[in-house]
Parts: structure tokens; C-alpha cells; sequence
């Protein structure tokens, strides 16, 4: 085949390759990028299984990226390590899978820090610098990671697109986190992309790939800027302490009506947003803000009546960033009250949520009372019972916490036995009150209803719906309803612990200490086969005394032992994730 002519560009006259110029390389490709400090994570995961709590989910194997900061440790996504039981890590160009483990994770600011204990990962490998700029709108960046559709790192290239705030954890049924700055690009970004690094021209890290639209949305990806690894890498470093996103713990509406600036006093140059709820255990609320209150500032930063602050130059941001991204003690705001202006310094800090997300390790608590099976209202609960959960109980998700210990206690399923035989529900009802007395949470419940060896068990649900069992009969079918569904114990293993100090009784007030109950164990004498009659004198007696009603015991195993191995499969890309 003849070889192809190229012309020179002065004289415009064929050359033989031989007398070729070398081909011009432009200087960003002659930079070598640091594609050994960006590694691929290997992940098993399983999650629990919300509607028999019980149960470990089946495996699930992904994969996703990180690199490489000071102190040996791995930066990524905590959407990557979500629900790890294993997790790996392979350095760029190696064969070697070497075991790691969680340093921390944070689900508000998605982010997540590994650790490796094998010397020999970690030689040659240099950390990687994060610039504290923002970088400028259509200014070039560079994404590398591991992506599907090959083994081997990825370099995508695009541009700055927009800077937003946003909420990461992509908010469902109404329960938003905190926002926080995100800078969108229109470099590709895809599952497995998650925890990469973004480079600017200058080889410097601007950020964390961490969204994607893939399959909704062309060209649309988004980045953690280093503010808020920041925050996040220097407290688990000084503190040891990975939630660091901060908020007021209110909610709020624009002023954007005439009518309503007036109605608050609020003359030119005055501007903000109108409080409109507080938490009761809020920042803002041990501050002294008020309902009707106008922010007008937060840290020096005015506040207008669109909620927003200037940010650089034409650019404006939600006044909220400067909240989620505060990393000191207390932080100062001003507020407009009945025409005066005050300063409040509220305490940064995060406020606690009704329905909360699952620490890594724990199961979902559970407790088994004659087939009912309770359990408490989590974000993963929701997720999986989108469609099967009450009115009542999606409503009462969306309020804010008024006690340190509440929690909101769901009828998740009823364990068909002739002791609740009628009593089923089409929806996953609210537990509103238990003997008469408001349920503040499950281990109260459970405490609640071991102190009732006569008489009955009444259950109110939210929905108006009761449900009675026999004090007694309820102890005797125990053990066989555990017995046909293979449940390990009547309740999880934080319920069973006692607490180190008394706590309140189901109402909430103070409640005499009692002796912690000893761990049920198997009964040894024998029981009744089901389907033999039972001789008349062998009957329980319809009124016995108090002492008479001791329950049996119920078995009880190690839940480590009840996690059955089911191997994994290929997890599917979760929508807006990457």
C-alpha cells in the first residue's frame, strides 16, 4: 500500500514520510496524568430486607472509583460503599485486589473515606491536591475513573456548565437533606464513574464525580467541590466525626409579595425569607427563632427575597450553602422581628431526623408480639414500601422530632396464626397508641408489653383500626409462629440489650427501673404438636393470677448465623446515580 503524502504547510509540497515532521501533540496530552493515584473499588454489598427485618438481602457486586489523599486514604463516593459487606481496591495497572475498609461515611454529603492495611498498595503512589478555587464557567475539565464498559481508566473531557446547590442524597417523599454547592459538567459521567477524580488544566482536583442523568438526561453530570470534602476529610481527621453537614432545622418561604414584605415591616433595603416551621430540636430553635421571624443574613452574607446569595460576580447561590458548608462552631445570623433587627449565634450543627438512615452494620429493628411484627419507620423502609405505605404514617415521616428518642413505629405485617386470625391491612398502618398510653418507640412498646401478664393487648393504629390478643394466649402461640417462619428471635438485638440507664416509660415520663430480662433461650419441655387435642385439665385456665402468666422463652440465635449465602449478581445502575 502506498504511503500517505503529507504536505508541508509553507510551500504546500508533498513530503515523503522519511522527510515528515514530527506530529505536533498538544500540551495536554503530553502531561502525564496521575492515573496512579486513581484506583477501582471493588464492592459486595447486601442489603437488609425492610419487610421481613430479620434477613439479609441477597449480594450485589459493583465497582466504583477513587484516588488517593494524605494519610492513606481513599476518597470516594458513599453511594459506591453503601451497604458493603467487602470492598477491595486495585491500583491502575495492577493485578492485585487488596482488602480495605470504611474509615467513614457521610449519605448527606456522599462522600466516604477507605483505608488499606497492606504496606505494598500504598508504595509509589502519591496523594492527590485539591484546588480551593471554584473553577470558572466553561473552564475545560478532565474526569478519569472506571466506568462501565471496560477494566481499565477512563479520561472523559467537557466543560464547566453551571453551579448549583443541590441536595445529593436526590430527595424522596419529601424528605430533602441539606443543599450544598454542585458544579454540573457536561463531561461524561457514568456508573462507575462514581468517586473519581475532576482535574482543571493545571492537573489540580476541583472535585468528586458523583451524578449522572444517564438515560434521562444527555451531558449532565455533577461534581463535589472541595468545600465540602473539606469539611468532610478535616473532621473525621481532627474529630472523628463523619456528619458534618450542618443546618438551621426550619423551613422557610420567599418574600417575594409586596403584601407580605409590609405585613413584616420589611422597608428597602430589607430583604429575606419568612420562617414558617422550627424544629423543636433544631439549631435554630435552641437559638431563639421564631415562627414569623425573616433571615436577613447568615455569616455577613445578605439574604434576598428570592432566598439566595451573591456567590461571584453575576452569580447567585441558595443563602443555605452557607450553612451546609460552615466547618466551625456557631455561626451568626440576623433576623427581622416585629420591625427589630436581632443577632442570634446558632450552634453548627445537624438536626436529628424523625425518619433516619441505617447505620452501616445494623439491621432494622423488629419486635414480634403474637404475629404482629413491628418495626420502625427508615429511609430504607421507605424506599421499600414506597407503594404499600399509609397515609397516615407518610405524613407523619415528613414532621420534625420532638423527642431525642422518638421514633414512629410501623404494623409492617401480621404472621398468620389463629391468635390474630381477622386482624390484616392493606397498607403499612401507623402505631398510634398501646393500652391507651401514645407510643414514643419501639423499645418502650416492647418494654410495655412485658410488664402485661393479664388481661389484653390493645393496639391502636393511626388509621382508627384495634387490635386486642389475649395477655395470655398471645406468650403460649409464640414460640410455634416463630417456630413456622423461621424467625430467629422475637426482636433484634438492639431491643434485647438493656440500657445502660432507666428510661422513659411508653408515655415518656420517668419509669421505675426494672431488672433487665435475661436472653430467651429454647424451651426444653416438650410441646403440644399442632393439630393433637389438648385434654381439658391440660387447658389453661380463662383467669389465672398474675404470677401464673409467666411467658415462655423463645428461641434465640445469633443473627450471624442466619445469613444465608445467596451469591451475587451484577447490580443495576441506579437512576441519577453514577
Amino acid at each position: 500500500m502506498a504511503a500517505r503524502l503529507l504536505r508541508s504547510e509553507s510551500l504546500g509540497e508533498p513530503l515523503s514520510p522519511e522527510t515528515s515532521p514530527a506530529v505536533h501533540i498538544p500540551p495536554v496530552a503530553q502531561r502525564e496524568l496521575p492515573f496512579a493515584s486513581v484506583v477501582k473499588i471493588f464492592v459486595i454489598s447486601s442489603r437488609p430486607n425492610y419487610m421481613l427485618p430479620w434477613q439479609i438481602g441477597e449480594q450485589q457486586s459493583c465497582t466504583g472509583s477513587g484516588f488517593v489523599l494524605d494519610g492513606r486514604y481513599i476518597l470516594t463516593n458513599a453511594h459506591v460503599v453503601n451497604d458493603a459487606t467487602t470492598v477491595r481496591v486495585r491500583r491502575h495497572g495492577g493485578s492485585d485486589k487488596f482488602p480495605a475498609e470504611i474509615a467513614c461515611i457521610n449519605r448527606v454529603c456522599d462522600l466516604a473515606l477507605l483505608t488499606c492495611k497492606a504496606p505494598e498498595f500504598w508504595e509509589g503512589l502519591s496523594p492527590l491536591s485539591i484546588s480551593p478555587i471554584v473553577p470558572e464557567l466553561y473552564e475545560n475539565v478532565m474526569v478519569i475513573g472506571y466506568p462501565m464498559g471496560g477494566d481499565s481508566a477512563c479520561v472523559t473531557r467537557g466543560v464547566v456548565s453551571r453551579i448549583t446547590t443541590m441536595s445529593y442524597s436526590q430527595p424522596k417523599f419529601g424528605l430533602a437533606d441539606p443543599p450544598l454547592m454542585a458544579i454540573q459538567i457536561d463531561a461524561a459521567i457514568n456508573s462507575g464513574n462514581s468517586g473519581g477524580p475532576v482535574f482543571r488544566e493545571n492537573g489540580q482536583v476541583v472535585g468528586v464525580a458523583f451524578s449522572g442523568y444517564a438515560g434521562v438526561a444527555d451531558n449532565i453530570g455533577y461534581i463535589i467541590p472541595k468545600q465540602i470534602i473539606d469539611n468532610f476529610v478535616t473532621s473525621v481527621r481532627t474529630a472523628g466525626l463523619c456528619n458534618v453537614v450542618c443546618d438551621l432545622g426550619l423551613a422557610f418561604m420567599l418574600c417575594e409579595n409586596t403584601s407580605l414584605r409590609a405585613k413584616h415591616h420589611m422597608v428597602p433595603p430589607l430583604s429575606g425569607v419568612l420562617v414558617t416551621k422550627v424544629a423543636p430540636l433544631g439549631a435554630g430553635h435552641e437559638a431563639g427563632i421564631r415562627v414569623d421571624d425573616i433571615l436577613l443574613s447568615v455569616n455577613g452574607n445578605k439574604i434576598s427575597n428570592d432566598g439566595t446569595c451573591t456567590f461571584r460576580r453575576d452569580e447567585r447561590l441558595s443563602f443555605l450553602r452557607h450553612v451546609s458548608e460552615f466547618s466551625g462552631t456557631q455561626f451568626e445570623i440576623e433576623v427581622l422581628r416585629d420591625g427589630a433587627r436581632l443577632h442570634m449565634h446558632v450552634p453548627a450543627r445537624t438536626t436529628p431526623p424523625l425518619v433516619p438512615h441505617r447505620f452501616i452494620g445494623k439491621m432494622p429493628s423488629y419486635f414480634i408480639v403474637g404475629g404482629l411484627v413491628f418495626t420502625t419507620l427508615t429511609y430504607g423502609l421507605m424506599e421499600a414500601t414506597v407503594e404499600s405505605l399509609s397515609e397516615d404514617a407518610w405524613q407523619a415521616g415528613l414532621q420534625p422530632k420532638d423527642h431525642a428518642d422518638k421514633e414512629l413505629v410501623i404494623l409492617l405485617c401480621v404472621l398468620s396464626h389463629e391468635i390474630n386470625h381477622g386482624y390484616y391491612s392493606n397498607k403499612l398502618p401507623l402505631l398510634d397508641t398501646f393500652n391507651g398510653a401514645p407510643v414514643r418507640n419501639l423499645r418502650l412498646l416492647k418494654e410495655a408489653v412485658d410488664k402485661v401478664t393479664t388481661g389484653y393487648l390493645h393496639f391502636r393504629l393511626k388509621d382508627g383500626l384495634s387490635i386486642i390478643l389475649d395477655a395470655l394466649a398471645w406468650r403460649e402461640a409464640q414460640v410455634e409462629i416463630l417456630q413456622t417462619y423461621a424467625v430467629p428471635s422475637a426482636c433484634s438485638t438492639d431491643l434485647s440489650e438493656p440500657l445502660a440507664l432507666d428510661g422513659p416509660s411508653v408515655t415518656g415520663t420517668p419509669a421505675a427501673a426494672t431488672p433487665a430480662s435475661k436472653p430467651p433461650t429454647r424451651p426444653t419441655t416438650p410441646r403440644t404438636p399442632r393439630g393433637v387435642a389438648v385434654p381439658a385439665a391440660a387447658k389453661r385456665p380463662t383467669s389465672a393470677p398474675a404470677e401464673a402468666a409467666a411467658p415462655p422463652e423463645t428461641p434465640s440465635t445469633k443473627r450471624a448465623k442466619m445469613r444465608p449465602y445467596r451469591g451475587f449478581t451484577p447490580r443495576k445502575a441506579k437512576g441519577g446515580r453514577s
